[in-house]
């Protein structure tokens, strides 16, 4: 049932039923099943329950608490209800939910044994045909955008003498899909929330921390929905100026911005930006270990400039989120099939030899071979 609330499916396998078992009631389970998959008003929510409604009010508070119901708005502003999603949506509430409580390292083991389950189909053969399968069955649940870059130069202006000869410059195109513009529209409507890593709490939880020391609070969100996440505690109101400040922060560490949108469905608007690291992200960490296959919608694409200015530092490879740019030799490869258009190895370059171009495209991950997995757990 969860599973039909969105466009990102998750396998139903044991450490995940164990996950649910460890936060979630029996009498909460009972009535998920008969609350089903449609949107309720409050009101009809409480019909479907047999609780009296001074004890459903605080039966129904706490499922929103923990993730289990999700929280929408209709066109009136009015608060909807429905099953949430496993993720996005149950896991990432039930993070912040279970912070400081008996359960919250467990629940965390769970999630990491859930990715590892899948390591035991991660061989010759049967990876050949989940790639084949997979390549088309998946569909990209999240965009990979950029940061506007600095346009300064641009407008600069000179001074030209009349009847001087002019030598055009290779005209480029700027592409408007920046996370800047997320930033700007919601600003405008102070609906901008910040909230801490769920991943990288995970992960820290079991004694793995980022690599890339990014910030804790790190995901950007929007609109009403993140409002009523903010109101419970966990996260908070952030104005543009502060918004910009966290992606220029995790951006220069090398996270990617991926744009979530509601229920996973890219055709439909924006929820949130999330920062992720290779090595902690719940969807890109999983690719990394060579457990799963994915598929991003990407707007721009690497270029190198020039092979000879390449020096080898290593850059490009070590912050490329899906081993698109690899050191051969101590020169550069570029694997574009590969390539989200996240912008980091562009912007990690030492030499400014890697430029970010327009070219929207779905790009497919294939499962990695063990042997190419760069995160063991």
């Amino acid at each position: 049932m969860m599973n039909k609330q969105t466009q990102r499916f998750f396998p139903i396998v044991q450490p995940l039923l164990e996950m649910m078992d460890l936060v979630i009631t029996d009498d909460e389970i009972e009535y998920l099943l008969k609350l089903g998959t449609e949107l309720y008003s409050y009101e009809g929510a409480a019909k479907v329950s047999s609780l009296p409604d001074e004890q459903f009010q605080s039966f129904f508070d706490q499922m929103k608490r923990k993730g289990l119901i999700h929280v929408e708005f209709d066109e009136n502003g009015k608060e909807k209800y429905r099953l949430n999603a496993i993720a996005v949506g149950w896991y990432e509430v039930m993070m912040h939910y279970i912070v400081g409580k008996p359960q919250e390292r467990e629940f965390s083991e769970k999630w990491n044994e859930f990715f590892e389950y899948f390591k035991k189909f991660n061989f010759f053969p049967l990876r050949n045909v989940q790639n084949l399968i997979m390549r088309n069955m998946l569909k990209p649940n999240q965009d990979a955008a950029l940061m506007n870059p600095d346009m300064e130069v641009m407008t600069k202006r000179k001074t030209i003498p009349i009847n001087t000869s002019l030598s055009s410059s290779d005209t480029k195109i700027y592409p408007t899909f920046h996370v800047d513009e997320y930033i700007n529209e919601f600003g405008d409507q102070d609906a901008i929330y910040a909230f801490p890593c769920v991943c990288r709490h995970g992960n820290s939880l079991l004694g793995s921390p980022c690599d890339h020391d990014m910030p804790k609070e790190s995901c950007i969100a929007f609109g009403d929905g993140a409002k009523v996440w903010a109101g419970w505690g966990y996260g908070r109101n952030v104005t543009k100026a502060e918004a910009k400040d966290i992606l220029k922060e995790v951006r220069n560490k090398g996270a990617v911005h991926s744009v979530i949108h509601e229920k996973d469905d890219t055709s439909l608007p924006v929820v949130a930006i999330c920062n992720c690291c290779w090595d902690c992200c719940g969807i890109l960490k999983p690719y990394n270990m060579g457990v799963m296959s994915l598929k991003y919608n990407a707007s721009f694409i690497a270029r190198i400039k020039n092979d000879s200015n390449c020096k080898g530092c290593g850059n490009c490879e070590k912050y490329c989120p899906t081993t698109a740019m690899k050191l051969i030799d101590e020169k550069v490869s570029f694997n574009s099939d590969k390539c989200i258009g996240c912008g980091q190895c562009s912007f990690q370059c030492r030499q400014n030899n890697i430029e970010m171009f327009p070219n929207e495209r779905e790009v497919y991950l294939p499962l990695l071979k063990k042997s190419e997995a760069r995160i063991s757990s």
